[in-house]
């Protein structure tokens, strides 16, 4: 079972995705395509050191051109750093809420457009180097979840049959609900039905969140794994739980001195900007 970390903006460094046994995969903070096209400076984002995870870059963008541009664009970045070419995928971000963002067509605003999702997809499978993922909401908002706008998407991307495009990560609420709201994960039975990896995302801070979520769901197969995101800010221990339970491994449980020690260790090792340790800092009780 795939065990994932949550893009978090700030947040998501190689430090501290490095500091979270158990996970299985993890991605940077969502970054633009256009901005990693035009400025080299964006790069210093992109760490992907090397560590046990299958590491995940997450991008923005609604164009397919920069889509094209940016496969030779990544190439070439990577290459120049080979320290940093541990890059297992690329993730088209269909969920960020942000007004700044869906204003411009991107982010959750393409989820009513599945055919341009799968576009997007499609050109980003143009090289068989990295894989790619698509993370999304059930709707902009609550009108597009009674309307079914998540089961066209995946109905576009079921279409798919490369075997490079690998899941949907789903958030199970709209963008315009509140981010301390409850999850609603009444639609997982029939998003089941399709022929489409699914990551499912919200509101899971242990095995049991994840085991009272699926006890009900007869046919899952296509639930390949499960992403946690906030919890992991307080207490990094939940993906050793998760990952003990469900892959059947032996990791052990660490204090939160334990934890602040190894962080520490791993920002030696490579030092995340200045934006990343203060909202580190400011977000995680064990960072002391």
């Amino acid at each position: 079972m795939e065990i994932h970390l949550a893009s978090m903006e700030n947040i998501t460094c190689w430090a501290f995705r490095s500091l979270m046994q158990g996970v299985t995969d993890s991605y940077t903070g969502m970054i633009s395509m256009g901005y990693l096209l035009e400025r080299n400076k964006a790069w210093k984002e992109v760490d992907f050191f090397k560590n046990e995870q299958r590491q995940w870059l997450q991008v923005l963008t609604s164009r397919e051109v920069e889509c094209a541009k940016f496969l030779t664009r990544i190439n070439e970045k990577l290459s120049e750093e080979p320290e940093k070419s541990n890059c297992y995928g690329i993730q088209l971000n269909c969920s960020c809420p942000s007004p700044m963002i869906t204003k411009i067509g991107q982010g959750s605003a393409l989820i009513k457009r599945p055919t341009k999702v799968a576009s997007l997809v499609t050109e980003l499978l143009k090289q068989d180097k990295y894989k790619v993922s698509v993370k999304t909401r059930l709707g902009l908002n609550d009108f597009e979840i009674r309307e079914g706008r998540i089961f066209r998407l995946l109905e576009e991307l079921e279409k798919i049959k490369n075997p490079n495009f690998t899941e949907v990560v789903v958030h199970f609420k709209h963008a315009k609900e509140i981010s301390t709201g409850a999850y609603d994960y009444t639609l997982l039975k029939e998003i089941c039905d399709y022929n489409v990896p699914i990551v499912i995302n919200g509101g899971i801070k242990s095995y049991r969140d994840y085991n009272n979520i699926v006890k009900t769901i007869t046919k899952r197969k296509n639930i390949k794994g499960l992403m946690i995101g906030r919890e992991a800010l307080i207490n990094p221990n939940c993906f050793t739980e998760v990952s003990n339970m469900l892959n059947c491994t032996l990791l052990k449980s660490r204090s939160l001195e334990e934890i602040n020690k190894e962080f520490k260790t791993l920002c030696e090792e490579h030092m995340p900007r200045d934006i990343y340790l203060e909202r580190i800092k400011n977000s995680c009780p064990w960072n002391k």
